[in-house]
């Protein structure tokens, strides 16, 4: 699986690839701790902004403990 990491600021453009979901969120923060707009498209095509980080991971099993989401769900 191809995460695809874009990082835009003024002029500059960055795209990076990476293996796993994690890998890739961790990368895309660092951009963005630098002041660039990142997003991160998933294999499956869907586009994450920086304010959906936590729901990639979440979406891939990463990043959330499986029993906090069962309390959210209530």
């Amino acid at each position: 699986m191809t995460f695809i990491i874009e990082a835009i600021k003024d002029d500059c453009r960055t795209v990076d690839f990476r293996d796993s979901a994690i890998v890739a969120v961790i990368l895309a923060r660092k951009h963005a701790v630098n002041g660039f707009v990142v997003s991160i498209t998933a294999p499956d095509g869907q586009l994450f902004s920086a304010d959906q980080f936590n729901r990639l991971l979440a979406s891939r099993g990463l990043g959330s403990n499986p029993a906090a989401r069962d309390v959210a769900r209530r």
